[in-house]
């Protein structure tokens, strides 16, 4: 048995997504739809990407948020493929079959259903129903029981999750701070320096995985049988984000993570498909 933290951002606010989606939500109340819209589209056209940067100089995503309302911007902050992306990748058939869905209405329900319309209260109820049931959770649970592992989350009882969603936005975030009062009520058991020491994720290398040990197989994701068969991606536009990437141009790391393991996927379920029927003794 094992305590896991999961949880513990969505109900407290430790995202820094958060924190961002609350400043563009000020921002976009400052300004009329249409004058937001045109100003920061603007911006965000002639604003280089800058992918390469430190954080402080790559705004043109933030430009492009700004300039779509809050469910959309939202999205756009989450999604590991932008609609620029999503429209260039995806193949004609899979647009046709789509039939003018598009995820975000996902979010837009749940933020609708959330119950306030304070900005950072509703991200988080759209994360619980979404990105923390849906992602961090199934993670945690595959990987432990793969194991023999049994793993508690007791950030999600439903006693204290109840009661987190009574506070106000600034006991939540504070000053830049996240997880404001979770900290703060945390002081006199944890040492100041590894309580507001930055946040660190789990992330892989991905970006230089994909220029290095997994070039190859990224490059034959732009002519793989099994994604051209399929007919759902554009196999032209898969090379040109493979180019873009190991060429340092751009990071593509997430988008193409995420296409490799569609290709394995497919692969497998051919596989399967193929292989004779199993015999049941009799």
């Amino acid at each position: 048995m094992a305590l896991s933290g999961d949880g513990g951002d969505e109900v407290f606010a430790g995202y820094r997504r958060y924190l961002w989606h609350g400043r563009e939500e000020r921002v976009r109340r400052l300004l009329p739809g249409a004058l937001r819209s045109s100003l920061f589209r603007a911006l965000g056209a002639v604003w280089p990407k800058l992918d390469w940067a430190p954080r402080w100089l790559r705004f043109k995503h933030t430009f492009h948020e700004l300039a779509l309302d809050a469910v959309a911007g939202y999205f756009e902050n989450v999604a590991v493929v932008d609609d620029a992306q999503r429209d260039a990748i995806f193949g004609p058939n899979l647009k046709r079959d789509l039939g003018g869905y598009h995820a975000a209405q996902v979010l837009a329900g749940h933020m609708a259903d959330s119950g306030t319309d304070e900005p950072v209260a509703q991200a988080q109820y759209a994360d619980m129903k979404t990105w923390l049931s849906g992602r961090m959770l199934v993670k945690a649970d595959r990987a432990s029981m793969a194991n023999s592992l049994e793993v508690r989350v007791p950030f999600l009882d439903c006693r204290l999750v109840e009661w987190a969603a009574t506070l106000p936005a600034h006991l939540r975030v504070r000053g830049g701070e996240k997880k404001f009062l979770l900290k703060r009520a945390l002081e006199p058991q944890v040492p100041r320096h590894l309580l507001y020491r930055p946040k660190q994720g789990f992330a892989v290398p991905l970006a230089a995985w994909f220029r290095n040990q997994l070039a190859e197989q990224a490059r034959g994701l732009g002519t793989s049988p099994v994604l051209g068969d399929s007919g759902l991606l554009d196999l032209a536009a898969v090379r040109r984000l493979v180019e873009q990437h190991q060429s340092g141009l751009r990071d593509h790391a997430p988008v193409l993570w995420s296409i490799l393991m569609f290709e394995q996927f497919l692969r497998l379920e051919g596989r399967a498909a193929d292989a004779p029927p199993a015999r049941v003794a009799g």
